[in-house]
């Protein structure tokens, strides 16, 4: 995926809140963070072994790594807030060193970032965690379809029509498929598996996406269909839930992958110049449509240029179009 320059990003945004700010320290700052379990459990966490060798080290090399804060205002995250101007220091990535660095007296370095919304700052959150972590695969499935999800929930929700509404859907997954590196085919199951998940509760999400808990791919994206009252607990619930409905294996529409493909085309060519693309006509496919006369009018071809069975012209894809030989899509 295309790289960000995160640490550019980050280090002017927290030296220009320092600046236009003289009343706030970096010290204050840490000491009134908040935290919201909204962002807190909105990237699947560590598994115990991951987070008691962090904690080793840390506690042996200190904390290395800032932490990052969403600058913002008590009224963008508590809209009742009797405070609205107040600024709010909110910890958006770094939960698991903010606890051991607590817990041990470690003290850690804070970068600021400012974000107009909480969905701005998840944004982030899902392009940051998948260009540094080393992740399982299914930790890397999982943002990518909650990416492919979001994307979706911000061109106005699910769609089901036919025609231009599902070309912009479909449009997503091509342009995260190039992203990823991957086919739109792996993005759109991606999101299946992701809706999954999100099925479950934090702690088996959780469990299943470190690598502790073994559930199959398949299984977890027959839970996308799957209607339930409350977040599932345990495997075994899961097991009983699909066995209760009976659901198919999802498949994928081959359709929807082939009209993704061709929209990719259609895009490319658009965009392609005078030269890249061109079409031959042949001389006999003007003399069998006793076309010689008209085709030199047109084109402009002296009438000293004979139109025999080697003739060839190649003309530009525009100049096809203006012709009536090619439609415009």
């Amino acid at each position: 995926m295309k790289g960000i320059d995160f640490k550019k990003q980050l280090a002017l945004s927290t030296a220009n809140t320092l600046k236009n700010n003289k009343l706030i320290s970096s010290e204050n700052i840490k000491n009134n963070l908040i935290i919201l379990p909204e962002l807190k459990d909105f990237i699947p966490p560590l598994n115990a072994d991951e987070f008691s060798s962090l904690e080793e080290s840390i506690i042996a090399n200190g904390c290395r790594t800032p932490l990052l804060i969403w600058d913002t205002t008590q009224s963008v995250i508590n809209p009742t807030s009797e405070n609205p101007n107040d600024a709010a220091f909110v910890l958006f990535d770094g939960h698991h060193r903010y606890e051991i660095c607590k817990r041990n007296g470690i003290d850690f370095q804070i970068d600021l970032m400012s974000f107009p919304t909480i969905e701005d700052v998840k944004d982030f959150m899902i392009d940051f965690q998948v260009g540094r972590r080393n992740m399982t695969s299914e930790q890397i499935s999982y943002l990518r379809g909650l990416k492919y999800q979001r994307l979706r929930t911000k061109q106005g929700g699910v769609r089901t029509g036919k025609g231009v509404e599902d070309l912009v859907l479909i449009d997503t997954a091509s342009k995260l498929a190039q992203e990823f590196n991957v086919s739109p085919a792996t993005i759109k199951r991606d999101a299946v598996f992701a809706q999954g998940l999100d099925k479950m509760n934090i702690a088996l999400k959780g469990e299943v996406l470190n690598g502790k808990t073994k559930v199959d791919k398949k299984t977890i994206q027959q839970l996308a269909k799957s209607d339930i009252e409350k977040p599932i607990t345990s495997v075994e619930e899961l097991d009983s839930i699909l066995e209760k409905n009976q659901h198919k294996p999802v498949f994928f529409d081959e359709k929807a992958e082939r009209k993704a493909l061709l929209n990719k085309v259609n895009n490319s060519i658009k965009n392609a110049t005078e030269t890249e693309i061109t079409i031959e006509i042949k001389g006999s496919f003007i003399i069998k449509n006793a076309l010689e006369s008209t085709w030199k009018q047109l084109r402009k071809i002296s009438e000293e240029i004979l139109i025999d069975e080697n003739f060839t012209d190649k003309i530009s894809l525009s100049e096809a179009i203006s012709l009536g030989i090619v439609r415009e899509a």
